[in-house]
């Protein structure tokens, strides 16, 4: 698909801006650019330009930590699920109007950003965990191969199992990279990934991760709670917004 110069200068501005978020928050790559860039260029090309500075920045976050190997040992099942069942998303693609997909990432978008409006915090028992992150990782794997956003409900498992700040922060970069892996594969079988958005997707990558590093830099120096409150605010305003694209499905 060929863009013009506007619609790349846009393209590479919603990129900065989602790393700049990740960077202070940890997550909210995908979700703001499939929340804007849906509205502009549809949300299959929007899905196949996110994949790899998705991919890559979470790489980054997700060994910049010492955490890793204990994650991924006590998780593993969770992380597992919730990749291959991004295979099951993307098959449901070929049954699903697109309409209904962007209506479904605003509904996602805005669940998500309410939630963390009114500080939702759930709370899973340790006998009931691996059967929770077999089941929430095969829905967190559905809904990333359906709308391309892999944080719901994987993130509020994360959260639900009780980890401390910098653990949760490696561990949802673990959850998006394994996701993001898993959806680049799905798209690539459906023939949206193509070289030219590949090609995008690496000049888009340079925003995206000079802006992430400033993000971090950023989050030393401000309040996160409050930058929290901001970021899930704004999520909830795409969700609406992305909902309201879409109204006439509603009717």
């Amino acid at each position: 698909m060929e863009y013009s110069a506007v619609t790349i200068a846009i393209i590479l501005g919603v990129f900065g801006f989602a790393g700049l978020i990740k960077g202070v928050v940890g997550l909210g790559l995908p979700p703001i650019v499939l929340g804007l860039l849906t509205a502009i260029i549809g949300i299959h090309p929007a899905m196949a330009l996110v994949a790899l500075p998705a991919f890559i920045t979470n790489i980054v976050q997700a060994v910049s930590g010492a955490h890793w190997k204990t994650l991924w040992l006590t998780q593993r099942l969770f992380f597992f699920f919730a990749t291959i069942s991004i295979a099951a998303g993307c098959l449901l693609t070929q049954f699903v109007n697109q309409a209904h997909m962007s209506l479904l990432l605003g509904v996602l978008l805005m669940c998500y950003g309410s939630l963390g409006i009114l500080k939702f915090k759930p709370h899973i028992d340790v006998q009931w965990r691996p059967h929770a992150g077999v089941v929430l990782g095969m829905c967190n794997g559905v809904f990333t191969g359906l709308t391309g956003s892999s944080a719901v409900p994987g993130v509020f498992y994360l959260q639900a199992i009780g980890l401390p700040k910098e653990k949760l922060i490696q561990a949802m970069g673990i959850l998006f990279t394994c996701s993001s892996l898993g959806l680049s594969l799905g798209l690539i079988w459906q023939g949206v990934l193509t070289p030219s958005a590949s090609a995008l997707s690496v000049v888009a990558l340079i925003p995206a991760t000079i802006c992430m590093y400033f993000g971090a830099k950023l989050r030393k120096h401000i309040s996160i709670i409050m930058f929290e409150r901001i970021f899930y605010g704004a999520l909830t305003l795409l969700g609406l917004y992305v909902i309201f694209k879409n109204k006439t499905l509603l009717v």
